[in-house]
């Protein structure tokens, strides 16, 4: 199965290439063939078609114009008594009048069979979960999807109107919704039966790490596999691993992020990334529990198998609150309108909570080149948790501005001291922790040097006197001028432009806080990253929704 894009989809990536020639994702192309790009990459994915007895019938999905009509008739009805509150939800009637879900009604039949019963109210469903993110906290269901279904919905008409159905008759039951998330996983989901067991004590420890004096976990120097290896596999053309959130990241970005591209909230032909990973716990226990039928007389029942009801979280350090936690990494990459002062999410990620924000950035990055069809940022920004030569190659091989901060743990290059760290501005510190006076360019060299700040009269003491300076010069270090992609980037680090630049970092921190606080994400009762994703995918749409509500772009009813 594969999907054909719409042609109004074609036609604007074929507008935007025209204006800007760029690199498309990690292929470069011209504007002829950005088109069979498009169609080349989807048909690429390979999206199995889930096995099952419903199928998809294009005549059963309830088209914009149809929905829209809906509204506006039913609304003006409902607006003139005061007991229906419709009026009351004004907000979210513009944000879904301008959720235009035809933009998908191509894409997902590849998700159905060929036969069987065919399913009914898909675009319905879909609106109805958007509405009730959008309402999170404020209706009785409060963060329920059951409550939601059973009991909001169809006691208000306002609502069953707004999700696109004219009575409650009409309401899809809580079986279809779950049926529906289910569908966009790539990946088996046996691990999530009830009767799926797995060993004991699999979560019983809290990993070995070292915790940096910044609070932030410190990666192992000799992991099983480098970030080198990772991007050493993206360079060569390989996907840097299984993707079972590509058909979310996809559905993502035709509802979310290509409209948001249209009305100028995104900038397509000069666009800052921003990526960073926050802690998303699971209200679970690590340890599983026993099946019904493990009796507690039976002798083997320590080294029995258990249940674990969100068989993917793992122990992680959550370097904010400073403590271990039980969960999920989800890892961003985002963007800030300076005009309109939003800041909005352009792919969503959950990894395993174990895993460095280094490798997360890597994925991160290539499922955005894969799934986005095109969209290409100028200048990434990220913190010091991804310093390191391996993430700054990559990006040169791209023809990327890499704006990373210096992490003072991390090696300069392959031939580095060891006992030499750097500071924020990539100046050398000494193995005593003082800042090394800058001593002019050395044009033989081609580099810029640093002496002792102790043979330089700018320090009184130092204990290692004897062992690292014995000479009456002193040490001495070397910086290469132009040739090391941490010290010399494409945007110097000392520039305005840089520090303009690297200031809409703070995007990440900000849609994290939308995503874990105003939408309540870090306190949903969800089990298993494949609901993670599906509502994190829906938060972000309702982010989305948002900026543009406040941007003034969506129309009144």
């Amino acid at each position: 199965a594969f999907f054909i894009p719409d042609i109004k989809i074609l036609s604007f990536f074929k507008k935007t290439i025209d204006k800007s020639p760029k690199m498309c994702g990690r292929f470069r192309c011209s504007s002829s063939e950005i088109g069979p790009f498009i169609v080349k990459a989807i048909r690429a994915s390979q999206i199995t078609i889930k096995e099952d007895t419903f199928m998809f019938k294009p005549e059963l999905w309830q088209s914009q114009d149809e929905y829209r009509t809906i509204v506006k008739t039913y609304g003006r009805r409902l607006s003139r008594n005061p007991k229906y509150a419709f009026k009351s939800y004004e907000k979210e009637c513009r944000k879904l009048l301008g959720l235009n879900l035809d933009a998908i009604a191509d894409f997902i039949p590849g998700f159905y069979s060929a036969s069987g019963r065919p399913a009914k109210n898909q675009a319905q469903i879909l609106r109805s979960l958007i509405l009730f993110v959008l309402l999170f906290n404020r209706t009785s269901a409060r963060t329920s999807l059951t409550t939601w279904v059973r009991e909001t919905l169809p006691g208000s008409i306002a609502l069953t109107v707004l999700v696109g159905c004219t009575s409650s008759d009409q309401l899809p039951p809580l079986g279809s919704y779950y049926d529906f998330m289910n569908r966009f996983w790539l990946a088996s989901r046996d691990i999530y039966s009830r009767t799926s067991l797995l060993p004991a004590g699999r979560n019983s420890r809290k990993p070995d790490k070292i915790i940096g004096t910044d609070g932030k976990l410190v990666e192992d120097d000799n992991p099983a596999l480098s970030a080198a290896d990772i991007v050493k596999r993206i360079m060569h053309g390989s996907p840097a691993c299984d993707n079972p959130e590509a058909a979310l990241q996809k559905l993502f970005f035709f509802l979310a992020v290509l409209p948001s591209m249209q009305r100028g909230l995104v900038d397509a032909t000069s666009l800052t990334v921003s990526g960073d990973g926050t802690a998303v716990p699971s209200h679970v226990s690590p340890y599983g529990h026993h099946p019904a039928s493990c009796l507690r007389s039976c002798p083997f029942r320590d080294g029995c198998g258990r249940h674990y009801s969100d068989p993917d979280a793992g122990w992680g350090w959550d370097s904010d609150n400073k403590c271990w936690y039980f969960g999920h990494t989800l890892y961003m990459l985002c963007s800030r309108n300076a005009k309109f002062k939003v800041e909005l999410p352009l792919l969503m990620n959950f990894t395993g909570a174990r895993r460095h924000d280094s490798k997360n950035f890597l994925y991160a990055i290539d499922d955005f080149g894969r799934n986005t069809y095109g969209l290409f940022p100028r200048n990434i920004c990220l913190d010091s948790a991804h310093d390191n030569l391996a993430t700054y190659r990559l990006l040169e091989r791209w023809g990327i501005n890499a704006l990373i901060d210096i992490n003072g743990r991390a090696k300069s290059s392959d031939n580095a001291p060891d006992d030499i760290t750097f500071d924020k501005q990539g100046h050398p510190v000494c193995r005593a922790g003082h800042g090394m006076v800058s001593w002019g360019n050395d044009p033989v060299k081609d580099a810029h040097k640093f002496r002792c700040p102790l043979k330089c009269g700018h320090i009184d003491s130092c204990p290692f006197a004897a062992s690292c300076s014995p000479g009456s010069y002193g040490r001495t270090v070397y910086i290469k001028n132009h040739a090391d992609l941490r010290f010399h980037p494409r945007i110097p680090r000392d520039s305005q432009q840089y520090k303009d630049i690297y200031s809409e970092r703070t995007a990440c921190e900000r849609v994290n806080d939308r995503v874990l606080n105003d939408y309540s994400l870090q306190y949903l009762m969800i089990r298993g990253k494949d609901h993670f994703s599906f509502w994190a995918m829906l938060i972000g749409i309702c982010i989305h929704l948002d900026a543009r509500y406040k941007a003034g772009f969506l129309a009144s009813v």
